[in-house]
């Protein structure tokens, strides 16, 4: 069956390596947010997130590494995340990661929506995690044409 957008939202903080600077703890830090309309009760809801981070202050203890967990929220209720281990490079240089994902709702209620997504390292004692960029989210609503 052939599907049509019917409705696009994104939420921006940089689309740019480097364009931000926001360290993330254990503590879920509101990172991105935006509200979209859903005009048909069949349909589809596709999001994409992308978030890039460095790793600093890696301590030698394995097996934990920092981890970025992101949670996608709609409504306040939870329908997609990510966690993401950063990996040694046994050196006293940058991590850089970037972590992209995709979440699909299906069947979404006719209404007004706000996503939101959080940023948290559940292993920030064993190293710090910063946001850096990309930090983005979009959202298309798919429905019948």
């Amino acid at each position: 069956m052939a599907q049509t957008l019917v409705e696009f939202g994104r939420s921006v903080q940089t689309n740019l390596d480097n364009g931000v600077i926001v360290p993330i703890n254990a503590t879920a830090k509101l990172i991105l947010e935006f509200g979209i309309n859903v005009p048909r009760a069949t349909n589809f809801v596709e999001l994409t997130t992308t978030v890039g981070w460095q790793v600093t202050n890696v301590f030698a203890t394995p097996p934990e590494q920092p981890k970025l967990f992101l949670q996608v929220l709609m409504d306040g209720i939870v329908v997609g995340s990510a966690e993401q281990e950063s990996f040694s490079n046994e050196e006293e240089e940058l991590l850089e990661v970037v972590t992209t994902f995709q979440s699909i709702l299906t069947n979404v209620s006719i209404g007004f929506h706000v996503f939101q997504v959080f940023a948290s390292n559940p292993e920030d004692f064993q190293g710090d995690i910063t946001l850096t960029g990309p930090v983005n989210i979009t959202g298309k609503v798919y429905a019948p044409a």
